[in-house]
């Protein structure tokens, strides 16, 4: 690849990361402020987050650079599985996976995209919470239904898993330039460990619930990130749980921030 397209390839990843820091920061904001002042998780929600760039000063412009930033990171992960810059070795099946799950981020973030584009045509119908349970009542009156949720529920209680082991492992540091400030190397190294448990916590979650349909052919049993946080909202030292997430989450969005300036892009 050429020198230019490297560096124009460079300049889109690095958007990108940007774009999932301020995503995940704001994201993080919202559970906290719901485990503590509205006692209900039902409005939170990466449509929120769209929402609540909207209504910020310049809230249009803000979101329209929201969308071409996300954008710019789907771009980045399709480059990343058809071009493979990391250099993965396509006999070994973790490594083919792992170009398989860039293509899988790329699906994931063209509907979160879609969904701030609806956001800023005024399209939004606050119906994000309802998605899982419609998803699966669709699969589940297919024959084959039953087998399916249950082989989603396994791939993103996997996808769970994964996150764990990044969290006990550390081993997302390899993903950053040696020239990186050490200072900033610890602080990469904590708040991506917090990150990914947060997210580790949400997804096995949701993987549950998702089995859990599949067991009782029931889609009210599917829910999403909103029905995670509630479920742990109404656990002993609910609002703890619900905030411990919520700084996940926001930590997240801050290793995201550290990728987008020293993450190795080619």
């Amino acid at each position: 690849m050429k020198s230019s397209h490297l560096k124009i390839i460079n300049t889109i990843a690095r958007v990108g990361y940007s774009a999932k820091c301020v995503v995940y920061c704001i994201l993080g904001g919202l559970i906290l402020f719901a485990a503590f002042r509205t006692a209900t998780t039902d409005e939170v929600s990466k449509e929120t987050v769209f929402r609540e760039i909207l209504t910020s000063p310049f809230g249009s412009i803000s979101l329209t650079i929201m969308i071409i930033g996300l954008s710019c990171y789907i771009i980045w992960r399709l480059v990343q599985g058809i071009t493979n810059p990391d250099n993965l070795d396509i006999t070994k099946p973790n490594e083919v996976i792992l170009r398989v799950f860039y293509f899988g981020s790329a699906i994931v973030y063209t509907s979160v995209t879609y969904a701030a584009v609806k956001v800023l045509l005024g399209r939004s119908d606050n119906s994000s919470s309802q998605d899982s349970k419609q998803m699966s009542s669709s699969i589940l009156q297919e024959e084959w239904g039953v087998v399916l949720i249950g082989i989603i529920s396994l791939i993103i209680m996997l996808f769970a898993l994964i996150q764990f082991k990044h969290t006990i492992k550390g081993d997302f540091m390899d993903k950053f330039v040696n020239s990186m400030p050490g200072t900033k190397k610890h602080l990469a190294n904590g708040f991506g460990r917090a990150g990914f448990a947060g997210r580790g916590v949400i997804y096995f979650m949701v993987g549950g619930f998702f089995m859990h349909a599949a067991m009782t052919y029931d889609s009210n049993k599917a829910g999403g990130m909103s029905e995670a946080l509630q479920t742990l909202l109404e656990q002993p030292f609910g609002p703890y749980l619900v905030a411990l997430v919520g700084v996940g989450m926001f930590s997240f969005g801050v290793f995201c921030g550290f990728e987008g300036r020293y993450r190795k892009t080619s």
